[in-house]
């Protein structure tokens, strides 16, 4: 199959599932009524129904980009972390990036720093991410292993997780922000509108355009550090570009969503399965793949009978995909 072919194929997926999201859900509204209502807006005309604009326009239809582009960054952060560190095993969640991401948004909402802008819940979740990728990178350049740097993220992640029930712990007695820590950590896009897309859309564009630019050179780096500088590939820059772009990504997706897991671990494995190593090509069709796979999950969440969020959902299926990835990768004997 073809990358144009597989490219197109998972666009019109991606259409298709973000008309059947804004479609299904309560209210009675069928397709017509939801075309009439964006078309409306797009034109600059009025809507008679007050209610269903709301729903559609004010709740619906930034749920439903916000959950694509998210998934978009979380398939092209997946990428780049296994381009980092040459192996199919690697992901933002497993190797405690996000867990690193929503500690640090946790500190700024208990702390109150939500309360000087939109941007310091997405700015505290990217230091985190980007803090727990430098202690990966330092890592691997002391010449640990692919599996030991692996174990390591587990146990970053693990750490964080712990100290994220700790900051928890201080707002005990503040119920409502509590509970609002709590469903955010669960992942989730309820409650999502168009202040959360405008703030995300910028540091999704820039992340995603830069992991673009940088395939070239992560395809030399999977030669190995010597061969990619005789290319003429700086090596330690685009180390650092890597990682400050996998924060952004992780960061914002992080503050805005909470913790999704498994879309960065599986999402780009199945794209090299599909469409083979080149990094630009696995970065595009990653982030197309990413929004179909997290969109989807979100639609679920919402017309399933009971609450179920998507996070909840993204861990139920990612789990057995990765032990399947992870016995394929040992009978292989690929680290």
């Amino acid at each position: 199959m073809t990358t144009r072919a597989i490219a197109g194929g998972l666009v019109t997926a991606l259409a298709v599932i973000l008309a059947v999201a804004l479609v299904v859900g309560p209210g009675g509204l069928g397709i017509g009524d939801v075309v009439r209502i964006i078309a409306a807006h797009v034109s600059g005309g009025t809507v008679s129904n007050d209610v269903a604009d709301a729903l559609v326009w004010s709740l619906r239809v930034p749920r439903v980009l916000l959950s694509a582009i998210v998934g978009a960054a979380l398939g092209v952060a997946g990428a780049l972390t296994q381009g980092l560190f040459r192996n199919d095993l690697a992901d933002p969640t497993l190797i405690g990036v996000s867990s690193g991401a929503a500690f640090a948004a946790v500190v700024g909402l208990v702390l109150g720093l939500d309360a000087y802008g939109a941007w310091t819940t997405p700015a505290c979740a990217a230091l985190g991410a980007g803090a727990t990728l430098l202690v990966l990178i330092a890592l691997a350049a002391t010449g640990a292993t692919a599996t030991a740097l692996l174990l390591a993220g587990v146990a970053i992640g693990a750490a964080a997780g712990a100290a994220t029930t700790f900051a928890l712990a201080f707002i005990g007695d503040r119920f409502d922000l509590a509970i609002k820590v709590v469903r955010w950590l669960m992942g989730s896009f309820d409650g999502r509108g168009w202040d959360h897309l405008a703030g995300a859309i910028l540091p999704f564009t820039l992340g995603i355009a830069g992991a673009l630019a940088l395939g070239r050179d992560l395809d030399a780096l999977a030669l190995g550090d010597e061969t990619a500088e005789s290319l003429g590939v700086a090596v330690g820059s685009t180390r650092r570009n890597v990682v400050a772009i996998v924060a952004i990504l992780v960061g914002t997706a992080t503050a805005v969503a909470g913790v999704l897991g498994f879309i960065g671990l599986v999402v780009p494995h199945v794209i090299r399965r599909w469409a083979g190593t080149e990094h630009r090509r696995v970065v595009a069709l990653s982030a197309l793949l990413g929004g179909v796979a997290v969109a989807s999950v979100d639609t679920i969440s919402r017309v399933v009978p009971w609450v179920l969020p998507p996070g909840a959902i993204t861990s139920l299926l990612g789990a057995p995909l990765f032990l399947w990835i992870l016995l394929r990768a040992e009978r292989s004997g690929t680290p």
